[in-house]
This record gives C-alpha cells, sequence and structure tokens, in this order.
C-alpha cells in the first residue's frame, strides 16, 4: 500500500514536470493550453515588443488545428485558424491573453497561405493573382484580380492606401489596389526577404507606416527571420530572428500567417508558426474611438455620408477623404469630434455635387496627440445629373474673379454669354460641346465696373432637348 502511494505521487511529480500540459477534450468545448515562452519561439535581443501570449497547438489533433493549419488572424473577436491544405477554418474565443475555447469549424475556399482583413472582410490568395473576398463564415462573396506581376500568397491590407501589398515566396512584393487589383508599386529588392509567407501592416504613433515581412526557416538555417520594411520604398528598418526551431529531421514551426489586428484596443502582431504555435505581440495601444457605422446614399445631385461613434477618448476628429475611380485619396472635409465621451454620437457630412463616378470614401480619426487610423472605405456610384442645372456663382458677391457651375443631363452643345444690368452682352464666355456632368468656367470681371451682371446659360442637347437659364452676379469692388 505505501508503495502504491509512493508511485502515485511520483506519477503526479512526472506529470507537473511535463514541458507541455496534456489535452483533455470532450465533443462539447475544446480548451485551450496556456502555455508560456517557449525557447524555440524565443525573438533575437533586439526585439523590443511585448509578448502577450504564446500559444503552442502542436498537440491538439482534435479538431485538427494542427494539421496544417497556418491561420494569423483575429476577426469580430475570434481567432481563425486556416488550413492551407484544406477548406477547413478553426475558430476560437479569446481576447489578449490568447485563444481559449474552440468554437467551430467553418469551410472557406481553401489552400490559402495568409489572410488580411479590412475589419469587414477577409482576403486571401492561394498563390496565383486572384484575391479571394468572403465574410466572417468563409462564404466567398467576390474576388479581385491583381495586375502583373503581382501574386498574392503572402497578403496585407493597408488602409492609408486601400491596397494590398502581396508577394510569392522569392518575388518582390508589390502593392496593389484594393478595388481594381492595378498596381500601385513594386517594392524593388524585397525578392531578397527569403521564404516570405506572411505579411502585417501596421501604422502607429513612434513607429509610423510598417510592413511586416514573416519568413521561414530551413533545416540548415532553423530559425525564422521577421523583417520590418518601409512600405513606400522597400528598404529593411530592421530584422528579427525566432527560434532556434526543432528539427526532427526536419525542421517544426516554420512561419505561417502573419497580421495586426486590433484585441480590446491594443494593436497586436500575430506570428504563426505552421501546426505549432501562435504568438501575440503588444505593438501599441489601437486608437481609443470606437466607430459603429460608417454608411453613405445618393440623394438628387449629392452624396451623404454617415457615421457613429459607441465611445470617444481624445478624439480630434475625423477627416473625410475620397478618391474616383481607385485613384489617390484626397481630404475633402473636417469634422470636430466630441474628445472623451462614453455617450453614442451621430456624424454626417454632404459631398455636393460630385462629377458623375465611382467614389471610394473613408475616415481619417485623429487623435488630440497626434495618432491616426482609418476606417475601411465605402464605395459609391454617383451618376450623371438628372437635370439641366445652373447653380449661384461663388463667391457671390465677387471681387474680381467668380466660378460659375453647371450641369447638363446630356451632352450639348453650350454658350455662356454675360450681361449687363440693361441686357446688353458683354462677352461670350463658353462657346462649345460638353459632355454629361457637371462643368465650371471661371469669370473674371477685372476690366468691369462695380454693379449687377447677369450671366445666361443656353445648352442643346444632342437628344434634341434645350434648355435656357440666368443667374445674377453682384461684383463688388
Amino acid at each position: 500500500m505505501k508503495n502504491t502511494g509512493l508511485l502515485f505521487i511520483l506519477f503526479l511529480f512526472v506529470l507537473n514536470s511535463t514541458n507541455y500540459a496534456q489535452d483533455w477534450w470532450n465533443n462539447d468545448a475544446y480548451l485551450a493550453e496556456d502555455i508560456s515562452m517557449q525557447p524555440d519561439t524565443t525573438p533575437g535581443s533586439n526585439w523590443i515588443y511585448p509578448t502577450l501570449f504564446n500559444w503552442n497547438y502542436e498537440n491538439i489533433g482534435n479538431p485538427g488545428v494542427n494539421s496544417g493549419s497556418v491561420g494569423a488572424m483575429y476577426f469580430q473577436n475570434k481567432f481563425y485558424f486556416n488550413r492551407f491544405n484544406s477548406n477547413i477554418i478553426y475558430r476560437y474565443d479569446g481576447g489578449l491573453d490568447g485563444p481559449g475555447s474552440f468554437i467551430d469549424s467553418i469551410t472557406y475556399v481553401g489552400s490559402i497561405k495568409d489572410l488580411t482583413t479590412d475589419g469587414e472582410y477577409l482576403y486571401g490568395g492561394t498563390a496565383t493573382s486572384t484575391v479571394y473576398v468572403f465574410d466572417a463564415d468563409g462564404t466567398t462573396i467576390g474576388t479581385i484580380t491583381l495586375g502583373s506581376p503581382a501574386v498574392a500568397r503572402a497578403i496585407a491590407y493597408t488602409p492609408d492606401e486601400n491596397g494590398f501589398y502581396v508577394c510569392n515566396s522569392y518575388d518582390n512584393i508589390v502593392l496593389c489596389n484594393a478595388e481594381t487589383g492595378a498596381v500601385i508599386r513594386v517594392l524593388t529588392g524585397t525578392n531578397l526577404l527569403a521564404n516570405k509567407y506572411g505579411l502585417a501592416y501596421s501604422n502607429l504613433t513612434g513607429d509610423g507606416p510598417i510592413l511586416w515581412v514573416w519568413g521561414q526557416g530551413t533545416t540548415t538555417d532553423p530559425y525564422n527571420n521577421l523583417w520590418k520594411v518601409n512600405p513606400a520604398t522597400g528598404d529593411t528598418i530592421a530584422k528579427y530572428r525566432f527560434g532556434p526551431l526543432p528539427c526532427q529531421p526536419v525542421v517544426k514551426g516554420i512561419a505561417g500567417g502573419a497580421e495586426v489586428c486590433t484585441i480590446n484596443k491594443s494593436s497586436v502582431l500575430l506570428l504563426n508558426y505552421q501546426n505549432y504555435a501562435l504568438i501575440g505581440y503588444r505593438l501599441g495601444e489601437a486608437l481609443p474611438v470606437e466607430l459603429n457605422s460608417f454608411t453613405g446614399k445618393v440623394e438628387q445631385n449629392s452624396i451623404i455620408l454617415d457615421w457613429s461613434t459607441a465611445t470617444e477618448t481624445n478624439n480630434h476628429g475625423f477627416e473625410i477623404q475620397r478618391s474616383l475611380s481607385g485613384g489617390g485619396f484626397q481630404t475633402i472635409a473636417f469634422i470636430n469630434g466630441h474628445g472623451t465621451s462614453t455617450e453614442k454620437h451621430y456624424y454626417s457630412f454632404t459631398d455636393k455635387n460630385p462629377e458623375a463616378g465611382k467614389y471610394t470614401y473613408r475616415l481619417k480619426q485623429l487623435d488630440y496627440n497626434g495618432q491616426s487610423k482609418y476606417s475601411k472605405g465605402i464605395v459609391i456610384e454617383a451618376v450623371g445629373p438628372a437635370r439641366f442645372d445652373l447653380f449661384q456663382n461663388y463667391p457671390n458677391p465677387f471681387n474680381p474673379s467668380t466660378t460659375i457651375t453647371f450641369a447638363l443631363a446630356t451632352d450639348s452643345r453650350v454658350t455662356m454669354k454675360i450681361y449687363n444690368i440693361i441686357g446688353q452682352e458683354l462677352l461670350i464666355l463658353f462657346n462649345g460641346e460638353l459632355s454629361t456632368g457637371k462643368h465650371s468656367v471661371k469669370f473674371s470681371a477685372s476690366g468691369y465696373p462695380s454693379g449687377i451682371y447677369f450671366c445666361r446659360l443656353e445648352a442643346s442637347g444632342i437628344n434634341g432637348s434645350y434648355h435656357s437659364s440666368v443667374r445674377e452676379m453682384v461684383l463688388n469692388k
């Protein structure tokens, strides 16, 4: 009896001395392990970012997360572990302490190596020029074809330029427009960053814009490499080595996916070690403004943008930025924020009389300390004017020049004339053919005395229509 008790105590001692806690599973819930930092995933001495969690899953055979999982994604309050060798994604709950309990498994397009998100959808590629767009449940809702030479094996979304950084293992990294797929620039020289598997993007106060490049180790060099890259030039800012990785005899825990995600208001760099571990590093605080919604609609000749916040901390305000047909973003307005508030706030902005075309709008939220963050973009198509219109000149009164704007519902022959107060024609300001849409003409009255003038616009449409309109203008010298 004494020998039996002694053996039992010895068994408990051995069990508690193992490197990894044993996994006990049932069909109702799969509990995550609580694993401290392991030597084979330890960064070099030059790494400055604190570790939030180091979640080892190499022994989790049920539900199969250790059989081809490369996921490094936190989306809609869940960790996503996508498999590169099947069409399965495993989802876990959790937060800043890492994955918690297994929630479910879903199916997706499959064979994707790296995932990224714009906050609304998930994106990934299968080492081709096609980027798949799918929702939180894995349903494919569309594709984006990238321009040559872009290949999407690794991928990272940048809201700063509304684009995807993509690459294959030994190719140059390419930035492509997230709507059209057109190439914005090629980061020449990044082909020298070997065995690229994951990409991530961040833009935080202190660091500025950073492209994180996650590369695989080999049996001859059993260290995963992480490059901190300037996303504008492709120049390497810093290089970090993680390991050494175990070789039994092949290397284990090579680099998988990478992504920078917001978890409980912290910006976290997620790095995946294939079939082995997911590590989370805290890069800094995410901007403390919780955006509830951001929508837009077309109303008559204007586009109305509406958005709301749940809470605000140190919020200076919002820049409203607009891009036409996939071009660069321009700031068109600024709306003041509410500083610090726990109440819900509503905002609105009207973009009056935009030209016909497909626009992308986004918000740049600015903190009083200079930190900023971009919202996801929304796409709205402005159709051509529904009717002929001559708008009031601006400014009015004016000195000495003003701008006269008008809208054409169809391609037309247009004549614009200026008259004085007694009806005398002074000059023909414009005479020619114009296409459907909004147009502007500048009137300089430097040679005329102060007084009231009239602008008369006549338009003969190619469809046989005829329109005429007059506006009164005041020159005040």
